[in-house]
């Protein structure tokens, strides 16, 4: 790439491409990252001038929405929501469902793939997770939900969802209670990776959402990831003491579920984040006190940790 189009890329300057007498998309670096590569990668701060510039780009070259690198990686999947630049991956979906589409059934195909994409087995809602980028987190959900929503809607009801959500504020409780009315088993439903969406509420420790979920249906508390890990290991690992309360008072033999290492939540506990007040939420219930001596695979039991109370 051009090294003058290259600063201005990672500077945010579109005087600098006004006048290019050449396809954008063919402004490469050597890994095959775009001009929105690495402006999404260079971005420190989110401005009013952030979605300027990428919509100004996409305008002149939408093919570059979905461009990838040598390793895969588009602008959303793996750049703007790896850094959690929210204003991005709101703009890119949003270009994906307005342009250059002329109804709203093409707009929704176009975000479902895009929302879809990997490099080969991360999307970005993956990666916003594994960053901990909550907003952007949130406004994927959103997106998928409604994605899902629009092939059992009318498309009218659809239309008014999908663009409602950006008049006022999600409430995401209120959210979770309506999708749970229209779709009874959707607590249930993992990514590809196992997750569900109680998973993802005791990732983040929502733990309204978490008993909403569970009061819904109390299975899902025995759903496993890829690692063979429940809710409730999520939640130990990370300290979510409020959401493995609920957890368990709603679903006490879900703590007898071990992962795929053969680590039962007081193992997660005693080596998580969460420290002696988590592992404190397991040893005040007597009825778990069994879990003191199971053993995981290797032979360790929890206490074998170089945990010290």
């Amino acid at each position: 790439m051009d090294p003058v189009l290259y600063r201005a890329a990672a500077e945010g300057k579109l005087e600098a491409f006004e006048h290019v007498g050449y396809p954008l998309d063919c402004c490469k670096t050597l890994s095959n990252n775009t001009i929105l590569h690495i402006y999404a990668t260079t971005l420190e701060e989110e401005l009013e001038s952030t979605t300027a510039f990428v919509i100004t780009i996409l305008r002149k070259c939408p093919s570059l929405q979905c461009g990838t690198n040598t390793k895969g990686e588009t602008p959303l999947v793996h750049i703007a929501a790896r850094y959690g630049h929210v204003k991005i991956v709101n703009c890119l979906i949003e270009h994906a469902k307005n342009y250059p589409h002329q109804d709203l059934e093409s707009g929704i195909k176009a975000a479902r793939e895009l929302l879809r994409i990997t490099n080969k087995k991360d999307t970005a809602l993956h990666e916003a997770v594994r960053q901990n980028h909550l907003e952007v987190v949130i406004l994927l959900l959103t997106e998928d939900m409604l994605v899902r929503l629009h092939s059992t809607l009318p498309s009218r009801e659809t239309s008014s969802l999908w663009h409602s959500k950006f008049l006022k504020p999600v409430d995401h409780h209120r959210m979770i209670e309506e999708l749970l009315k229209k779709f009874i088993d959707i607590s249930k439903k993992a990514d590809q990776n196992g997750w569900t969406s109680i998973h993802f509420a005791a990732y983040f420790d929502h733990q309204i959402s978490a008993q909403l979920l569970l009061d819904a249906d109390r299975q899902a508390a025995h759903m496993k990831d890829s690692a063979g890990m429940t809710a409730l290991h999520i939640a130990a690992d990370r300290g979510n003491n409020k959401v493995m309360e609920t957890i368990i008072s709603r679903c006490p033999d879900c703590c007898e579920l071990v992962d795929n290492r053969g680590w039962n939540v007081l193992h997660f506990a005693i080596e998580g984040k969460g420290g002696k007040n988590t592992v404190k939420v397991i040893l005040k219930d007597l009825s778990l006190s069994n879990l003191f001596n199971e053993e995981d695979f290797d032979g360790n039991t929890p206490f074998l940790s170089p945990f010290q109370f």
